[in-house]
C-alpha cells in the first residue's frame, strides 16, 4: 500500500530497474517491466517474503535473523500492511513466481503482528511492523535473512539502492505481478525529499523516512510492494535493509520519489520485539 495525502492507497516495491541493471541480479530478458523495472534473477533476493491473505499476495516483507540458529520466526514489514488486521495471513519465503511455487518455497502461518506503537496512519510516521510466525522459516540456499543496519546508521545521498516485489507494473494497473521484479534507484537527500512532497501537503520526517528515486520518475514501487525491502550494499558488499516500502504519490511520477521507513531508526524497537516474541532468538 501507499499513503497519498493521508489516504491509504495500495503501493509497494515493484522491483523497477532500468539502464542501471546489474546482471548479477537481473535476468537477461527485459520485457517484463514494473514501472521501469526488470525481472529479478531467481534466488537473488533470498530474504524477500510475500505476505498473503487466503492465498493472495498483498504486501512484501523481509526475513531477519533473530539469533544464532539457522532459522527465524520474525519478518519485518510496513505497519500499514497489518494495521487493519491480518486474519488468514501467511508468509511465503523462497518464492519467485507466485503462480508456480517451487519445492524450495516455505509458507508459514502468521501468529502475531506488532506495529510500532507510535505509528500514525494519517501521517505514515513510524510505518514499521513485525510479524511473528507460527513456526520458524529454515535458512536454505534460496532462503536467507537480510542484515539490519546499525542503529541510527545513515545512507549517503545518491547511494545505489535496490527494491523488489510483486506489485503492480504501472500506476493504475489491474493486476500485480506473479514474478518477482526489481528496480535500482538512488537515495534522495532528506531536504530534497521534503521539498518534493511539500507542495503535496505531506511532511517528511528525516528520522522516520528515507527517499529513493529519480527526478524524472519512471522507476518506482507501486501497489502490492508495500512492506518490501529497499537495500543498499554495505562496505563488505553485503545487502543491508535500509528501507521498507511505505508511501508515495502515484507510482514513478516525475519529482515524486518513493518514501520508505528508515530502518536504522527502529533497530532498538525491532530488537525488543525479537526478545519479546521470537522463539528462535538463542
Amino acid at each position: 500500500m501507499r499513503f497519498v495525502l493521508g489516504v491509504v492507497v495500495a503501493v509497494g516495491l515493484l522491483g523497477c530497474g532500468g539502464s542501471e541493471v546489474e546482471g548479477v541480479d537481473a535476468v537477461e530478458s527485459l520485457d517484463q517491466e514494473i514501472v521501469g523495472g526488470v525481472e529479478a534473477r531467481p534466488g537473488s533476493h533470498p530474504w524477500i517474503v510475500s505476505l498473503q491473505q487466503h492465498g493472495s499476495h498483498f504486501c512484501g516483507a523481509s526475513l531477519i535473523r533473530t539469533g544464532t540458529r539457522e532459522e527465524s520466526d520474525i519478518v519485518v514489514t510496513a505497519a500499514h500492511c497489518v494495521y487493519d488486521g491480518t486474519s488468514g495471513l501467511t508468509a511465503s519465503a523462497g518464492a519467485h513466481d507466485l503462480s508456480r511455487p517451487g519445492a524450495g518455497v516455505q509458507t508459514v502461518q502468521g501468529q502475531t503482528t506488532r506495529y510500532h506503537p507510535a505509528y500514525n496512519p494519517d501521517t505514515t510516521m513510524n510505518d514499521i511492523a513485525v510479524v511473528k510466525l507460527a513456526r520458524p522459516i529454515k535458512f536454505t540456499a534460496t532462503v536467507q535473512p537480510i542484515a539490519l543496519p546499525s542503529a541510527d546508521e545513515t545512507v549517503p545521498d545518491n547511494a545505489s539502492a535496490t527494491v523488489a516485489g510483486w506489485g503492480l507494473t504501472r500506476e493504475g494497473g489491474a493486476e500485480t505481478s506473479s514474478i518477482l521484479m526489481q528496480v535500482f534507484v538512488p537515495i534522495i537527500g532528506s531536504r530534497e525529499l521534503a521539498a518534493a512532497y511539500r507542495p503535496q501537503g505531506i511532511d517528511i520526517d528525516p528520522y522516520a523516512m528515507l527517499g529513493a528515486g529519480y527526478k524524472q520518475g519512471g522507476k518506482d514501487a507501486c501497489q502490492g510492494d508495500s512492506g518490501g525491502p529497499l537495500f543498499v550494499r554495505g562496505a563488505d558488499n553485503k545487502p543491508v535493509l535500509q528501507g521498507i516500502v511505505s508511501f508515495g504519490v502515484g507510482c514513478a511520477r516525475p519529482g515524486l520519489p518513493g518514501v520508505y521507513a528508515r530502518v536504522s531508526s527502529y533497530i532498538p524497537w525491532i530488537n525488543s520485539q525479537i526478545r519479546i516474541l521470537s522463539n528462535t532468538k538463542t
